[in-house]
């Protein structure tokens, strides 16, 4: 426990080196937030697809720091309450930590958005560009129909970054959604209570009324992504739940033909372990599958009701 402390009082000179760089953060999405006579809203990427490249690969770096970041914080909350449960600590260590802990998620939440934000503008910004690379690329070989097919291979390289802004486009996509919608919306709980908490332990605040503000934001899109793996989930219920029937079935079958004499001992023995395991798998699938729906329910619903209750 002394040594946990130690590492607090490290961590929160560190802390305070995060408020500067998440304060920095902030004014830069307030730049694309709040428009001006001098600058466009949105953050201007750069056009050639080399430093979009570079740029957005620091970016997808960041984003991935902060999500390791969020998930190691998550787990020490949770390990808190636990120990806190089980009398290990007092309440009064319990709220110094958790403060600490609090603070250390909010911090990584507000960074996620403003990365996740940033990563999804250049997405668009690169299928512009790989539009537009595609439209060059049918122009050019239309006007080249009857030079041969060696220019039509030159002009073609020529738009050979079509590609590489496609390429963007899909690591952007492949990064963003490694963080599930399951982790995701146990995180956003998670920072709501907390926020719930601090606001009737010591009042509202600039920094929580935009993390809510953010959590609002990230919502939508997050019960929209939920309600179409919802769908899909309870699709494969039913068909899970057509295959046990069908094995079921199987197994029926497989004990008459044994008693009419069909089938040896062996033979039988065979096939009904057989279909007994696939039997269970497929229970197990069911059953772990409408786990998870009703959590993933329950957390969003959840979520909402958290968002409604803090001010």
């Amino acid at each position: 426990m002394f040594d946990f402390l130690r590492r607090r009082r490290k961590s929160s000179a560190l802390s305070s080196q995060k408020d500067k760089v998440t304060d920095a953060s902030q004014r830069q999405l307030d730049v694309f937030q709040k428009p001006s006579q001098d600058r466009q809203t949105a953050p201007t990427w750069a056009s050639s697809v080399r430093q979009m490249e570079s740029e957005v690969n620091d970016e997808l770096k960041a984003f991935q720091s902060h999500v390791k970041e969020m998930k190691e914080t998550s787990m020490r909350l949770d390990e808190l309450g636990k120990m806190l449960k089980s009398g290990d600590i007092s309440e009064n260590v319990y709220r110094l930590i958790m403060n600490e802990l609090g603070d250390q998620l909010s911090a990584s939440v507000e960074e996620i958005f403003r990365s996740r934000e940033m990563l999804e503008i250049a997405k668009a910004k690169a299928k512009l560009e790989w539009a537009k690379e595609k439209i060059g690329m049918r122009e050019s070989e239309t006007e080249s129909q009857e030079t041969g097919k060696r220019d039509i291979y030159m002009r073609r390289e020529a738009y050979s970054p079509m590609s590489r802004w496609e390429g963007i486009a899909n690591r952007i996509d492949a990064v963003l959604s490694s963080l599930t919608v399951e982790e995701e919306s146990s995180i956003i709980e998670q920072y709501l209570s907390l926020v719930k908490e601090r606001l009737s332990a010591r009042g509202g605040s600039q920094g929580i009324e935009r993390g809510l503000a953010l959590c609002q934001q990230r919502m939508n899109p997050l019960s929209e992504k939920w309600s179409s793996l919802r769908r899909s989930k309870i699709e494969s219920i039913m068909n899970f739940e057509l295959e046990a029937s069908r094995l079921r079935d199987a197994l029926k079958e497989l004990e008459v033909r044994f008693a009419v004499g069909e089938l040896d001992q062996i033979a039988y023995e065979y096939r009904m372990s057989d279909f007994q395991v696939s039997l269970k798998k497929v229970e197990k699938e069911i059953v772990d599958t409408r786990k998870f729906v009703d959590d993933m329910d329950m957390k969003m619903f959840r979520c909402s009701e958290l968002l409604r209750e803090n001010p």
